[in-house]
């Protein structure tokens, strides 16, 4: 019996194709790194921590990001691409848990 959240994979790319390729200050590959599990060596820790513990991210990791020169827009772009691929690898690890039980 096929899983029923196949039925959002289509959605789901879509999703994934207009957070990288859709318009920004942050390039493609930025966002791919991001989406990936690396990212700007600035940003790195800010994006494991929204990947890892994001209910620990806090205005002062905006502050800091902010006071280092990244922009506004760069730290939201970067923040959907990497939420965005962790919440995609924890949804593919939940489909291969019910594959084997089924």
């Amino acid at each position: 019996m096929p899983l029923e959240a196949d039925r959002h994979v289509g959605e789901i790319d879509d999703l994934v194709r207009e957070v990288l390729d859709g318009p920004g200050v942050t390039t493609r590959g930025e966002r791919t790194a991001a989406l990936d599990g690396s990212g700007p060596e600035l940003m790195q820790a800010y994006l494991t921590k929204v990947r890892e513990q994001s209910y620990r991210v806090s205005h002062d990791d905006f502050v800091a990001l902010r006071s280092a020169g990244v922009s506004e827009d760069a730290i939201f772009e970067l923040t959907v691409a990497a939420a965005l691929g962790a919440a995609s690898r924890r949804l593919e690890g939940a489909r291969r848990a019910m594959r084997r039980s089924a």
